[in-house]
């Protein structure tokens, strides 16, 4: 049993690595993902706003990086 679970596990982390590493991203387009980040980091830094808003922003800034570093066109 011990066994049927390690491969299971050891084919989940293979099949994962495969799905969701960005396999061919130019260096170009990395260089715009985290511009992109530091922009929207730091116009939510810059407001005059709540604590909970800024962190909010702040998730959806890192969201945002995420999103365009793995190329999802959501």
């Amino acid at each position: 049993m011990k066994k049927a679970c390690l491969w299971a596990l050891t084919g989940l982390i293979l099949v994962s690595s495969v799905l969701f590493v960005p396999l061919s991203l130019s260096a170009h387009d990395m260089n715009e993902c985290y511009r992109d980040h530091q922009v929207c980091r730091e116009r939510a830094m810059g407001l005059d706003a709540p604590w909970t808003k800024i962190a909010i922003l702040l998730t959806v800034c890192d969201v945002g990086l995420g999103k365009c570093i793995l190329n999802l066109k959501i």
